[in-house]
């Protein structure tokens, strides 16, 4: 089975990706780089034994979403992409808004597609 992580570079989501490696799942990570960085993979790849696939995307580009769905045969997705620094969302409510909220609109749009 093909899982599509999005933060997957992130705390919870790398964490995740070793679980689910371990349990025998085909792990993608999608993640936009924002708070994280592309050298987890690597730690990764050291840690599962395997090689990580990744997409440099940002969760609320539905078409890249959709296209890549497709391609890698997604079977599930587990959705971590979500902004969460308290007294930045009070600075910058529409990024968190637009991220949060449209970010998800986004990734179920390109899931009822694929």
């Amino acid at each position: 089975m093909n899982v599509l992580l999005t933060d997957g570079t992130g705390y919870i989501g790398s964490h995740t990706a070793v679980v689910l490696s371990q349990l025998g799942y085909q792990i993608v990570l999608y993640d936009n780089l924002s708070n994280s960085s592309k050298s987890v993979l690597e730690k990764l790849s050291q840690i599962t034994g395997q090689q990580i696939r990744f997409i440099n995307g940002d969760v609320r580009d539905t078409e890249l979403l959709k296209g890549r769905l497709a391609a890698h045969h997604i079977d599930a997705v587990i959705h971590f992409a979500g902004l969460k620094a308290v007294g930045e969302s009070v600075e910058k409510p529409v990024d968190y808004y637009a991220n949060n909220v449209q970010g998800t609109f986004s990734l179920l749009q390109a899931m009822q597609s694929a």
